[in-house]
């Protein structure tokens, strides 16, 4: 690999021998480097391989302004999120969670914080998201002395929902408020008591959650079950008509149309989590 550029002591701005730009990152790496030298591999300790020059540069502008020690810190809370989440992430995920990540700390040290509106439904959908997000204040509260709430970890949480499914984190923010009324309908729904203590509970928000994104996605796809349909139909009418609704709202605000079997599918899971009253 070719240096590029010297962002630090520590971190490296290189081409490697198919001219792909990345960033190299090693105890000592950049130490008395120009441009044209070869990078020592055997110091190289993490490589943010980018999907676009673009972003590889927007990385190196980043990187070349922040403390060391917290792109350290960022690039751990990636790695526990890659390991725990056990899904692919986007490679962008280094240049906006670091991005996001210690602007949040320059926040907090001068006494700025936000709330997220959204932190119980981000607990609720995103558990194993959230959980990452714990750990991600923990170690900043050991290493850096800077402690966030709560609402932080949701705030972490979200990025890295927008890693795994590519989505913008507007796109992240529309589904995550959409889950929000979703439940808001269903806890004012007549004749249905949503269960959180129902062994079901947490097979139904996964089922929720993977609804609304395949409604954003327009991926839903029709299976060709019009008997499962008219059967759930006829067997949980309250159930099901709670389910229409439902999906009717997703459609309008999404812009996008649901196979039939969707609404008893979900018909079905509210049968399992809600008691009649």
């Amino acid at each position: 690999m070719q240096v590029i550029k010297c962002i630090n002591n520590n971190v490296v701005s290189c081409r490697d021998g198919k001219g792909h730009e990345m960033i190299a990152m090693g105890r000592g790496l950049g130490f008395a480097l120009r441009p044209g030298d070869e990078v020592d591999e055997e110091k190289v300790e993490k490589l943010f391989r980018m999907q676009t020059p673009d972003d590889a540069r927007r990385l190196t502008d980043l990187f070349s302004t922040l403390p060391p020690r917290q792109i350290e810190l960022c690039s751990l809370i990636v790695d526990r999120a890659t390991r725990d989440l056990g899904r692919k992430l986007s490679p962008s995920v280094y240049l906006t969670l670091t991005d996001h990540i210690c602007f949040a700390i320059d926040r907090m040290r001068s006494g700025t914080t936000f709330q997220n509106t959204l932190l119980a439904e981000v607990r609720t959908f995103y558990p194993r998201e959230y959980t990452v997000g714990k750990y991600a204040l923990e170690l900043l509260a050991q290493e850096l002395d800077v402690h966030f709430p709560d609402d932080e970890a949701a705030n972490i949480a979200l990025h890295l929902v927008n890693a795994e499914y590519e989505n913008s984190i507007s796109d992240t923010l529309r589904i995550t408020q959409t889950l929000h009324d979703i439940l808001s309908t269903l806890t004012g729904w007549p004749r249905l008591h949503l269960d959180t203590a129902s062994g079901f509970y947490d097979e139904f928000t996964v089922h929720l959650k993977f609804l609304v994104l395949r409604a954003f996605s327009g991926n839903g796809q029709p299976r060709g079950d019009e008997g499962f349909v008219a059967s759930v139909r006829r067997c949980y009418p309250d159930e099901f008509h709670c389910a229409q609704q439902i999906i009717e709202g997703l459609e309008r605000r999404t812009g996008n149309s649901l196979p039939a079997e969707e609404q008893a599918y979900l018909a079905a899971s509210l049968h399992r989590t809600c008691r009649l009253v």
